[in-house]
């Protein structure tokens, strides 16, 4: 199931603070009014569950385009930003050569005949073209309006799919994912090469998530296509996984053991706009 709420970043703009002496920058959200940004995310998934010495694979890609506009302040100082997602495509890979494919271009295509992954079809159309709003104030998400959109569209699934998108785009869950992309800046100032660290939480469905320990790091500045862009990088360093207690699965984990590799000769790195 897509991670909607994860690829809806919120447009961020640098401002620098040079201080004499200490070259120090403050790393800043900032939302210039009536303006709209595009973003797009491409997740791969590969899992190996093993019972009985028994391994069972799956795999899962997508590609999601959304686009966040930013609104007019309101009375309160607060900002609101409306997220949609304009085109998916979507290919899991389950075991038995069961494959679930889904393309926004032709949402018709690619009909399968199992009611379960007919249903995830569902998900996905249902999905498409939802959009919600976050109420930013500051560096602090306040509150999400129009989340119940997308449950509104997929009322007529299967229950259990249903209860699984409800598990996931909610208002409140919404609000702390998105909370999360703002909480990755550090609200101190930062000097070239200084590293911060964070736990980042990814819900891949199902009530399942994974928790990344992730270090960034400030690389200074960079010019790029005339502009003067700060850099920051950003690894994983470690990897939990966590079922909840009310997950509906016919297997219970109770203890995983996940390690992280990066591919070789593969480096993430984010450039933005310097200056307020």
């Amino acid at each position: 199931m897509p991670r909607a709420s994860a690829v809806l970043a919120p447009a961020l703009i640098v401002a620098s603070l040079a201080t004499p002496g200490l070259a120090q920058v403050k790393l800043e959200f900032k939302h210039p009014e009536q303006t709209k940004t595009t973003h797009k995310s491409t997740t791969k998934l590969s899992q190996t569950l093993t019972i009985n010495g028994m391994e069972i694979p799956t795999k899962s890609e997508e590609t999601v385009v959304a686009s966040s506009a930013t609104g007019k302040k309101r009375d309160d100082d607060s900002v609101p930003i409306t997220r949609k997602i304009e085109s998916m495509k979507v290919k899991i890979e389950l075991p038995g050569n069961n494959e679930v494919e889904f393309d926004s271009a032709n949402p018709d295509a690619a009909k399968v005949d199992n009611p379960a992954l007919a249903g995830l079809q569902g998900v996905f159309k249902a999905l498409l073209g939802t959009e919600f709003t976050t109420v930013v104030k500051g560096n602090k998400v306040i509150a999400v309006e129009g989340a119940e959109s997308a449950l509104d569209k997929a009322k007529d699934l299967d229950p259990m799919v249903l209860d699984q998108l409800k598990t996931r785009f909610t208002a409140e869950k919404l609000k702390s994912t998105t909370q999360q992309e703002y909480y990755a800046i550090p609200d101190i100032l930062l000097r070239k090469g200084e590293p911060w660290e964070r736990t980042e939480v990814m819900d891949i469905g199902g009530n399942q998530s994974l928790s990344f320990k992730k270090t960034y790091e400030y690389l200074g500045t960079v010019e790029e296509g005339g502009k003067t862009l700060d850099k920051i990088g950003s690894k994983a360093t470690a990897v939990t996984y966590k079922m909840e207690p009310s997950a509906q699965s016919p297997v219970k984990v109770e203890k995983s053991d996940l390690k992280w590799t990066r591919p070789r000769g593969r480096s993430c790195s984010t450039a933005r706009p310097a200056g307020s």
